[in-house]
């Protein structure tokens, strides 16, 4: 099992409200060289991928927000903070899972990572490293997934009882990611309480906790390349999906899951094809076996009082966000989108209705099941091939049939000269007979001097 202590997509997943970030994946930049007049790094030998993709899917169990936009957004460009949605005072995002293709990176072990993380932090917008993620990366390939158990964090904010992770990354020497599964990662949780250390004053049941998940609860995010209509080349696809049964809240509410959400963005290169399809969630809840609603996308929101109206737990279905626009640069052209959507929100005393300004949207606010995907493909989608090298005719023979080819002169194995090994030899020879003559001459012996 192989970890890393880098979290790269964790801060994505902590800030899906600011919407889908349509620029590329980071990666490690192309190194330049020293001197300008120098030439530029080698490019690979042999026959190479003709494919060109970018996709990343990410998706997250649950994230706890306290003072959900109560922090303006800092940045080192003067007056563009104030555009930016605010950030939360403080976040902790539990069980993240998130897989990412890009065959333009420079280093061949950025082309697809898939990663299953434990938990992520920030405060005011800033998200530090954390230890224990469960990573796969390719090149090289990886015919099987990699699983194991997360290490589960101590937290006041939530309890987890078994976490666990799986991570796939492919890519095939010939075609590239032109692979089946290509990259696919996943976290699954049995049992989690959010919010457990909550004041006995709130009459929220904190032995339980606000949210309580007693059954398996699991977020998959995958990139793959699907068949394009009426092409031989392939389409962009980035899928985050979750699977879970029953939600439970306190004072007594409960939420089954009817249907769970997927979102999917499949980029063909072309805007009017490219499409971002989601399946919204149906949720049903009752309060103590009585029937208060269901939430769909028809009802997004629901909200539930606890204690004389005072104490107000606000049910949403977060709306579907999207972007779209031209991608050029990295080596090709064409065409990209995103979308983010959450499958519920929970809200502990929502501010909406005190209408003052300068204050979070609720003093608490926990998501269930974020999602986040990105896609973009070349004009013309994908295509799945091997450049050749490039080649020469060759002369014709008098009678018409083509010469034998010429064998090219050996490669220099040094800069001093074509014939290395050769050349060791022949100093090796010349040495040895330089010994044997030095043995060879006699030896003349100095006369002693006699002392006067």
């Amino acid at each position: 099992m192989r970890r890393s202590f880098s979290v790269p997509l964790a801060g994505l997943l902590l800030a899906l409200a600011a919407g889908p970030a349509l620029a590329q994946p980071p990666t490690t930049p192309v190194p330049g060289p020293r001197d300008p007049n120098q030439p530029p790094a080698s490019s690979p030998n042999g026959p190479q991928p003709l494919a060109h993709a970018v996709g990343d899917a990410g998706t997250g169990l649950a994230v706890v927000r306290l003072g959900p936009q109560g922090v303006p957004t800092s940045t080192i460009l003067p007056g563009f903070g104030e555009q930016l949605p605010k950030q939360s005072v403080t976040e902790l995002g539990l069980g993240l899972s998130s897989a990412q293709v890009n065959t333009e990176a420079f280093l061949a072990t950025e082309r697809v990572v898939t990663q299953a993380n434990p938990f992520g932090f920030a405060v005011a917008g800033r998200a530090p490293q954390t230890p224990g993620t469960l990573v796969q990366t390719a090149i090289p390939d990886n015919p099987q997934p990699t699983k194991g158990g997360l290490p589960i964090p101590e937290t006041p904010l939530a309890k987890l009882s078994v976490l666990n992770g799986s991570v796939q990354a492919r890519w095939d020497e010939e075609v590239g990611p032109c692979i089946s599964p290509l990259a696919t990662a996943t976290t699954s949780l049995a049992g989690l309480q959010v919010l457990s250390a909550l004041p006995a004053e709130v009459p929220l049941a904190p032995k339980t906790g606000l949210v309580s998940i007693p059954d398996t609860f699991e977020a998959s995010s995958a990139v793959r390349l699907v068949d394009l209509p009426g092409s031989k080349n392939k389409a962009v696809a980035s899928t985050s999906t979750m699977r879970a049964v029953s939600i439970e809240l306190a004072g007594g509410l409960k939420i089954d899951v009817v249907t769970p959400p997927t979102l999917t963005a499949t980029a063909t290169g072309d805007e009017k094809t490219s499409t971002i399809s989601y399946t919204a969630p149906v949720l049903k809840v009752s309060q103590n076996g009585k029937d208060l609603g269901t939430l769909d996308a028809a009802h997004p929101v629901l909200d539930v009082p606890l204690l004389l109206d005072l104490v107000v737990v606000k049910l949403q279905i977060a709306g579907l966000t999207e972007k779209k626009a031209a991608f050029s640069g990295n080596g090709f052209t064409g065409y990209q989108l995103g979308a983010t959507a959450r499958m519920l929100d929970v809200q502990l005393l929502p501010t909406d209705k005190l209408k003052l300004p300068n204050l979070p949207t609720a003093l608490a606010q926990i998501s269930l099941g974020e999602q986040i995907v990105r896609a973009a493909a070349p004009q013309g989608g994908v295509v799945c091939g091997t450049s050749q090298p490039p080649q020469t005719n060759a002369p014709q023979e008098p009678g018409g049939a083509a010469a034998p080819p010429k064998k090219a002169p050996p490669l220099a194995y040094t800069n001093a000269a074509y014939q290395s090994v050769p050349l060791f030899w022949t100093g090796a020879g010349l040495l040895l007979v330089g010994v044997v003559v030095v043995a060879a001459l006699p030896v003349r012996r100095r006369p002693r001097r006699v002392p006067n």
